[in-house]
């Protein structure tokens, strides 16, 4: 412990009595792609682990589309769809219909001419083509993910007029999450707000049986807003002595709009970690158990009687003392795919940076950083080994081509025998067809 807290200069854990562990619960919101996990829940979980705290990583975005494409969910969804038919038509008898009622009326109407249980039973069969050798037959893909989309059409309905849609992630519930005011107002919207009923359905029966004290949300993206601050919201409602923390790059971005909506930091989460939350979470935690002063975790923001505060230090992490990324407990098996695939992050920030469109560099303080090549291959190999898994995603913001061309070599030469992806920048220094060679003997 000592050593961590050494790493980021903030002193040492009081030395009157021991170490107090926690349970805390890491959970990951829709929308993302259903192919593998993201990143943020193991390394968050592998820093915590090492401290010794229990830790319940989910992530409920596979876990929606799982439960999308089932009889159960479908079924259920039928039963909604025909308690609003049932209500628009009285209203009808009334004349009391407005005009969306009357739009919402037309597509419940057309809606219940699908046969449900056939729907499931495809859906489910759908999922069975993915997850196996079926996925590499490209006719029977193509009808699994129209299956899919076709589930879907179905589901959107029930939350008229919001328009559901599998990967990619394109739903719109009709508000504007970039919008703080629309985004406050969708957590509430029990019509046209799914992730109300994900929520309920899959992550607070997950927080009743865990009994976490600390329930942290990794909200990556502007997609994943509504979803997130759905579960945290709720979250907050059923159990309030849990203190909800959030963190993730489009959570710095927005650092300067929480403070100004006196509800967020009241109703709907106690804290935000900006920038990188390893070690910032690990203080966090710290500080609840009141082994340090809360005025000193960096990348922190929180409530107090005074209002917002927002700490000054900001800690980045030095990325050759973090433990290997900690999957354990994902649902590796549960992806839209017939193998696993892991992602794995061997630099943080860009080391280009000069993109005037991309805004995704403000999620980090200090830009480019990065590991040496063998670490990448060693820590590869032991993520290889430990969850037996032959295909990854090197989810770097841009490869940078120097270490493409020492990785691509150490594959080879230590054959490593895994196949990889990755999104590169083409220089001028990859024009040689024999980088490209190397780089496919290597599985890129």
């Amino acid at each position: 412990m000592s050593e961590l807290l050494q790493i980021g200069g903030l002193g040492s854990v009081p030395k009157n009595g021991a170490k107090k562990t926690s349970k805390i619960m890491l959970l990951f919101p829709p929308e993302w792609v259903p192919t593998a996990p993201y990143l943020a829940l193991p390394s968050l979980t592998a820093v915590l682990r090492e401290a010794g705290h229990h830790v319940v990583q989910r992530d409920i975005n596979i876990e929606m589309y799982d439960h999308f494409f089932t009889t159960e969910f479908l079924v259920w969804i039928r039963a909604r769809q025909t308690m609003q038919l049932r209500s628009l038509q009285m209203k009808e008898k009334r004349g009391e219909l407005t005009e969306q009622e009357a739009g919402q009326l037309a597509v419940l109407e057309q809606v219940m001419t699908v046969d449900v249980f056939d729907l499931a039973a495809r859906a489910e069969d759908a999922k069975r083509v993915v997850r196996g050798q079926k996925f590499y037959e490209a006719n029977k893909l193509e009808v699994a993910l129209n299956t899919f989309r076709e589930a879907m059409q179905f589901i959107s309905p029930a939350y008229y007029p919001a328009s559901l849609v599998f990967y990619p992630m394109e739903s719109n519930l009709g508000y504007r999450p970039g919008v703080s005011k629309e985004l406050l107002a969708c957590l509430d919207d029990e019509q046209v707000n799914v992730y109300r009923d994900i929520c309920n359905q899959l992550v607070l029966p997950a927080v009743a049986k865990e009994k976490p004290e600390v329930v942290g949300l990794s909200i990556g993206t502007q997609m994943q807003l509504i979803a997130g601050l759905t579960f945290c919201k709720m979250i907050k409602e059923t159990f309030p002595n849990v203190h909800v923390v959030i963190g993730g790059n489009v959570v710095t971005r927005l650092q300067e709009e929480w403070p100004q909506h006196e509800r967020f930091f009241s109703e709907i989460f106690d804290s935000a970690i900006l920038y990188e939350g390893e070690h910032a979470l690990l203080w966090l935690i710290e500080a609840l158990n009141g082994q340090r002063e809360m005025a000193t975790v960096p990348n922190l923001m929180y409530r107090t009687a005074d209002g917002v505060q927002q700490n000054k230090e900001i800690h980045t992490e030095k990325m050759t003392e973090l433990p290997l990324p900690d999957f354990d407990g994902f649902p590796l098996d549960h992806y839209f795919v017939p193998g696993r695939i892991i992602p794995y992050l061997a630099t943080r920030g860009c080391y280009w940076g000069r993109c005037t469109f991309c805004d995704h560099g403000q999620g980090y303080f200090d830009q480019y950083r990065g590991m040496t090549a063998q670490h990448v291959v060693d820590q590869v190999k032991a993520l290889r080994d430990k969850y037996q898994c032959r295909h990854f995603l090197f989810s770097d913001e841009s490869y940078p081509p120097a270490l493409f061309k020492k990785v691509s070599q150490l594959l080879v030469d230590q054959e490593v025998g895994i196949k990889w992806t990755t999104l590169i920048r083409f220089e001028e220094t990859l024009q040689d067809q024999a980088i490209w060679d190397l780089a496919a003997k290597a599985g890129c």
